[in-house]
């Protein structure tokens, strides 16, 4: 049945007459609440019944508290759909004119000063019966069946609606989450009994799309249309997506139009990543680290474990999802707009970051659009074109390569490498990071967003970040390591790293001060660190062994330097280790 048909059918259940029980069942997360909604507030003016009262049995845990919730929650037909307010209890409360009756309840049972106001008086369970009687000729929605408390049983339910239809004059709709209840709840025995029929509520991806985006315009068709190809159809999903839409809006606003297309995209896919439970064929991590489905197409290694080709597989597969879909590579900004999803809400510094994402993806894509173009002749056929595809390459390598960022550089290396076009694509990333590189400010491995996968770029990258540390003799730089805190990092550390065995022996043999141990341990105590960065830990590790080696070396020129060293033979174990460590890495080089 399609959604119109079920409109049609939810209508005409309204609109009739005569006193009907009815269950409107679905999947979870199909919209049916938000569905039923719209219908009523759409046709209010159709309603047979005089009154409307909407119940969320969640948390409700007896059938008087039940009751009590219909009384309470009931508005005239031409206010159904709205929310119950403060004013429509009062409007309900007035209905019981307690004036005489609580000096007579009073006297006929004895409370005195016990008796309260209604509702939670000492002779609650006599108002609740006064305000049961009070509802009739009601369209009643009871909603949240499967969500009822313990204390309030399948039978209770079914037995007031029983009572509703039969003795006042009313219709109710229970909506009921299909496949929620077990088998042997007693709904399935009395239903029957109780409900005329059920309509059934299962939309299509599009028509649950067009719930949540029908009215919002132009501005939400690419999100529309880009949930329908992921094949989105839970509405609690969709309206997620809405959300983070309407948070972006103000960034977006002014936005060249092809970064709000990027966001529209990258939105829908993060929210079925982060929120669809399993359905989504991506999980978060790969739609981070997607580079291009290049990669994965490659052959197949000989030597590859069934393993390894199980993971590759299931990396094509992935690949292959997101390409279809439409997404190419995850960037910065995309990453950006994942953080702002997996948060759930948008901070000042997160939306900065954005604004800022923004501003540098309108540069890049205004300025690299040539290669984009490269990308697109690549992918869209499988022609005899290689001419065209190398020319398109070459132009935007010409003309935007100053604009090209690590991971554009990396991936268009790769293709070169694959076409065995090294010693072309060579000359172009040597150009790269001798004009273009230096001048973007990145100090750190950890700023290069993803780490690229060409050896030959990974070179440069490496030999660019040791050309970072600061120059000059082993005394200025332990100075420099001590004045900013007695701990080498950054620029410093790389220095430090750098210098030869000789140097650290002469610089403890030449040092004479008072300082002597305090600058000798702040040098070992980066044998003590660990970091997840390999360079990093290399460059302590380092460290650490020059500096104990040459004050070894200088313990053996006499006995009283052996007294000296004695203080330092402390760290004589984490020597030996590294040591150990260091010539193992070695070894395994060799072979």
């Amino acid at each position: 049945m399609s959604v119109a048909q079920i409109e049609k059918a939810l209508i005409r259940f309204v609109s009739q007459p005569e006193n009907t029980a009815i269950v409107l069942k679905g999947d979870w997360g199909t919209g049916k609440t938000h569905f039923w909604n719209g219908v009523v507030k759409s046709n209010r003016s159709l309603f047979s019944k005089k009154k409307y009262s909407y119940v969320s049995l969640f948390g409700l845990n007896g059938l008087s508290e039940l009751k009590r919730s219909i009384f309470e929650n009931t508005v005239v037909s031409n206010k159904a759909g709205d929310l119950s307010s403060k004013e429509s209890i009062f409007e309900n409360l007035k209905k019981l004119d307690f004036s005489d009756a609580v000096t007579g309840f009073r006297k006929m049972f004895g409370f005195g000063k016990e008796a309260k106001i209604p509702f939670v008086g000492s002779f609650g369970g006599i108002i609740d019966s006064i305000q049961y009687a009070l509802v009739e000729e009601t369209i009643i929605c009871i909603d949240d069946f499967e969500r009822r408390g313990s204390g309030l049983s399948s039978r209770d339910v079914l037995g007031l609606v029983s009572n509703l239809v039969e003795t006042k004059k009313c219709s109710v709709v229970l909506i009921l989450n299909d496949g929620t209840l077990k088998k042997e709840d007693e709904f399935f025995s009395f239903s029957e009994k109780v409900f005329d029929y059920e309509v059934t509520f299962a939309p299509s991806v599009e028509e649950s799309v067009n719930l949540v985006f029908g009215s919002a315009g132009g501005g939400r068709q690419t999100l529309a249309d880009n949930s329908i190809r992921l094949g989105i159809s839970n509405i609690r999903l969709l309206k997620k997506i809405e959300l983070f839409a309407s948070i972006l809006d103000d960034v977006l606003k002014d936005s060249h139009p092809r970064v709000v297309i990027q966001a529209h995209s990258t939105l829908p896919l993060a929210v079925f990543a982060v929120y669809g439970g399993g359905k989504c064929k991506v999980d978060l991590d790969f739609v981070l680290g997607y580079q291009g489905s290049l990669v994965s197409y490659m052959p197949d290694s000989p030597t590859a474990s069934v393993e390894e080709l199980e993971i590759k597989k299931a990396t094509r597969e992935k690949s292959n999802y997101l390409e279809e879909y439409g997404f190419g590579s995850c960037d910065e900004f995309d990453a950006l707009l994942v953080d702002l999803v997996k948060k759930g809400y948008a901070d000042g510094d997160l939306l900065k970051s954005l604004v800022g994402g923004l501003e540098r993806k309108i540069k890049h894509d205004d300025d690299v659009a040539l290669l984009g173009k490269a990308w697109e002749l690549l992918h869209a056929s499988f022609s005899k074109n290689e001419p065209d595809v190398y020319a398109a390459f070459e132009l935007a390598i010409s003309k935007a390569l100053q604009y090209f960022t690590v991971n554009d550089l990396d991936s268009v290396a790769l293709v070169y490498y694959e076409s065995g076009k090294k010693a072309y694509i060579n000359d172009i990333i040597d150009e790269y990071f001798s004009s273009v590189f230096p001048g973007s400010g990145v100090r750190a491995k950890e700023e290069i967003f993803q780490w690229p996968r060409n050896s030959y770029v990974v070179s440069k990258l490496d030999k660019y970040f040791e050309s970072l540390a600061i120059k000059g003799d082993l005394a200025a730089l332990i100075r420099a390591m001590i004045e900013g805190g007695g701990f080498p990092d950054g620029d410093i550390r790389r220095g430090i790293a750098q210098k030869t065995d000789s140097e650290f022996y002469d610089y403890f043999a030449g040092l004479d001060s008072k300082e002597f141990t305090k600058y000798a341990r702040s040098l070992l105590k980066c044998g003590e660190v660990q970091s997840s960065d390999v360079d990093v830990t290399s460059d302590y590790e380092a460290i650490f062994i020059k500096t104990y080696r040459a004050l070894l070396e200088l313990s053996k020129l006499s006995p009283l330097n052996e007294i000296r060293m004695s203080k330092f033979r402390s760290y004589e174990q984490t020597y030996n280790e590294l040591i150990r460590k260091l010539e193992g890495s070695i070894e395994a080089k060799k072979s």
